[in-house]
C-alpha cells in the first residue's frame, strides 16, 4: 500500500513539509516527505502497540482533516530507534490520517495519558508472566 497524505499545517518541527508518501512494509509504515525523501519517519499502527488505545482528537484537529464522526481514521505512532536504547513509540502525539481525503495531523494530546516515549520492548529483567 502506498498513499499520499497532506498535513495542512505541517508537523511539529517540520512545518515546511506538508506532503508525504505513506508506504507500508508490514507491520511498519514509512512516511517520507515528497519535498525531501531523506526526511522519513517509521510508524506503527497504535492498535498494535496498545490494543486499548483511545484516540483524543480535538475539534480543531478534526476540522483540519475534515473528519466527520463516521470518517475512517488511521492512527499511527512515530517510532524512535536510537543506538544503545530500546525503541519507543510516540503515543502522546499520534499521526492521524483521514482515509477519505488523505488529510493528516499529528494530534498532540493535552491529557498526558500516554507517553511520547512508550517502550516497544519490555525492559531488561522484566518477567513475562
Amino acid at each position: 500500500m502506498t498513499r499520499h497524505v497532506e498535513f495542512p499545517f505541517g508537523i511539529p518541527a517540520f512545518e515546511a513539509h506538508r506532503r508525504f508518501k505513506l508506504t507500508e512494509k508490514t507491520p511498519l509504515l514509512f512516511m517520507e516527505s515528497e519535498a525531501n525523501p531523506a526526511l522519513s519517519f517509521p510508524l506503527l499502527p497504535v492498535s498494535l502497540i496498545d490494543p486499548e488505545y483511545r484516540l483524543a482528537l480535538s475539534a480543531e484537529d478534526r476540522e483540519t482533516i475534515r473528519a466527520a464522526d463516521e470518517s475512517p481514521l488511521l492512527c499511527l505512532a512515530v517510532v524512535t530507534a536510537v543506538e544503545g536504547l530500546p525503541p519507543t513509540a510516540n503515543l502522546l502525539a499520534p499521526v492521524v490520517v483521514n482515509l477519505d481525503n488523505g488529510l493528516a495531523v499529528q494530534a498532540v494530546r493535552s491529557d498526558r495519558v500516554y507517553s511520547h516515549q512508550h517502550l516497544l520492548v519490555p525492559e531488561e529483567g522484566a518477567s513475562c508472566s
